[in-house]
């Protein structure tokens, strides 16, 4: 992969990290506050506010750990490539979705398994 693309990726990945950060810094905040708050009228609605927060925090999780191993395939030089077929993955597909470690035919192979 060309060294300019690849630049432009890391700059957009360094910046979603960035901002994922801060969300779950957000988060982090937004429980300790709903924690606090003892005047919760009703408790399904606390425990739903509770469970919202514990997912969004889940998610967030999630996605910068990607982030951070496709900076990681970046500095081994293997960003751009399926991690399971080696192919070179679309740039379509990394220009939406620079994060991406699949092909969109792996992709869409893992998302069938997981629809089992």
């Amino acid at each position: 992969m060309n060294e300019i693309i690849t630049g432009r990726q890391l700059d957009k990945l360094n910046k979603r990290r960035g901002q994922i950060v801060m969300t779950l810094r957000h988060l982090a905040n937004e429980q300790m506050q709903v924690e606090q708050n003892t005047d919760w009228l009703d408790q399904a609605a606390y425990e739903s506010r509770v469970n919202l927060l514990d997912r969004l925090c889940s998610w967030y999780t999630t996605e910068i750990e990607q982030v951070d191993n496709a900076i990681e395939r970046i500095k081994r030089d293997r960003y751009g490539f399926c991690t399971a077929c080696h192919q070179a993955i679309e740039e379509r597909r990394l220009e939406t979705a620079p994060e991406a470690e699949f092909c969109g035919v792996c992709q869409e192979l893992r998302d069938g398994l997981r629809c089992l």
